[in-house]
């Protein structure tokens, strides 16, 4: 049953794009129960790759995932408007973003899934290996009160190889941990969430 919370058009695309990434990537996604139907919820990831976000989006239907995105993208008259219904919302990178955080924290206060990637920006390192992760998620999380989930996502950094714009067709998964322990203290709280991303990757 679809989730009150998600909209007709977002439940469209996430189901239309599983069905292609369930043909042509294989995908698979493990640990759903781990995924509370209701409530707030910030989804915590290893990224490797702009497909990162679909893939989330469709690990965890039918719970509706709202995205952070260079705010750039919002630029775009085609773009822009769609990414904005699909409850994405603006960020400027490198910079304290005040707007941002009151973004985040009213996704939140809402009862609804925020999805964050704590290392930033993309990575490709060797297996279970994370970039420096950022406090910012730990930040939110702590202020908004909500449940942070573990998340690993592997694959995606094979769709395209460095330096090729030739599309490969690898097996993309997705794995959710169980929720972490109420931490109020963000290097404890980032230290945590790196240890089980890591432990997730190393047994996918």
């Amino acid at each position: 049953m679809m989730n009150k919370k998600t909209n007709h058009f977002y439940s469209f695309l996430v189901r239309f794009l599983g069905v292609l990434f369930k043909v042509f990537y294989r995908f698979s996604v493990s640990g759903k129960e781990n995924i509370p139907k209701y409530g707030s919820v910030v989804l915590v990831a290893n990224h490797t790759s702009y497909f990162d976000p679909i893939v989330l989006g469709i690990a965890v239907f039918p719970r509706q995932v709202h995205f952070m995105a260079k705010e750039e993208l919002f630029e775009g008259r085609i773009l822009g408007p769609i990414i904005k219904k699909l409850g994405t919302f603006p960020v400027r990178r490198g910079k304290y973003d005040r707007q941002t955080l009151k973004n985040s924290l009213r996704v939140l206060s809402k009862g609804e899934a925020l999805a964050l990637f704590p290392e930033g920006k993309r990575y490709r390192l060797a297996d279970g290996k994370l970039g420096p992760l950022r406090k910012g998620a730990a930040f939110i999380a702590i202020k908004s009160g909500a449940l942070v989930v573990p998340i690993g996502i592997k694959g995606t950094e094979k769709i395209f190889s460095e330096g090729s714009s030739i599309p490969q067709f690898p097996k993309i998964k997705v794995k959710i941990g169980k929720p972490l322990p109420s931490i109020n203290n963000k290097e404890k709280l980032m230290e945590k969430v790196g240890k089980d991303i890591s432990l997730i990757l190393g047994e996918m």
